[in-house]
């Protein structure tokens, strides 16, 4: 045999290698860890972030490793939490992974990934078109306070604040600036506070998904008033 070819043949098999397998050993830092219903979860990163994120984050479930790239901010408090549940009502359960991709003063982006275990990913719709779709106001402004009149999935609500509360008022209600996920009941749900100032918040809307076709799409969606 040529000499030639070897280099070939030796590309083509790395090339053949399946994603699962492990991460070569290098300084990782976890960031969770679950045991649960007979499943093992971890998930790690490179030590060293860059920018105030990880980024490219390894996932092993069961002894198997698949590094995807995904991110994470730095802050242990907004490390990402794993939860083994059965989303799609079909089959094994998946492994829900929530990130945290950003924060700041009245912000906060996640990002969520529901894996199976051959590692492909359930899609998951976008909460936050769903509820915008379910919210309108109008904001008025008299001489000491502020005034919102909204309808949030078909009830009207009306809000009113003393001006000197913020100092920028949104002219109108205002949601995604925030959203954060949970696992409840084997459901998923979006959780999006509803802003008229950076730190004004009427209430929380909440978007239920459900299975279809193989994705999970934002279906309900309800409104909590904080008190």
């Amino acid at each position: 045999m040529s000499f030639l070819i070897i280099p070939k043949l030796i590309c083509a098999a790395i090339i053949a290698l399946p994603g699962y397998l492990p991460v070569p050993n290098q300084e990782r830092t976890v960031l969770a860890d679950l045991k649960q219903n007979q499943q093992d979860i971890t998930l790690s990163a490179a030590t060293k972030p860059v920018q105030g994120m990880y980024s490219g984050i390894t996932v092993t479930w069961n002894n198997q490793t698949k590094l995807f790239p995904w991110e994470n901010i730095i802050e242990r408090a907004f490390y990402p939490e794993v939860v083994i549940s059965n989303l799609d009502g079909k089959g094994p359960d998946e492994a829900i992974i929530i990130l945290t991709t950003g924060k700041g003063t009245g912000a906060r982006d996640s990002a969520i990934h529901v894996l199976q275990e051959d590692w492909t990913e359930i899609p998951v719709g976008d909460p936050i078109a769903k509820a915008q779709n379910s919210l309108s106001s109008m904001y008025k402004e008299h001489q000491a306070t502020v005034e919102y009149t909204m309808n949030i999935a078909g009830k009207a609500y009306v809000y009113s604040y003393p001006v000197e509360d913020a100092h920028m008022w949104f002219e109108e209600a205002s949601i995604g600036r925030i959203l954060r996920y949970r696992v409840q009941d084997n459901k998923l749900i979006a959780e999006m506070p509803v802003q008229v100032s950076p730190g004004t918040y009427t209430g929380t809307m909440e978007v239920e998904f459900r299975e279809y076709n193989g994705k999970l799409i934002p279906s309900e969606v309800s409104y909590i008033e904080d008190l």
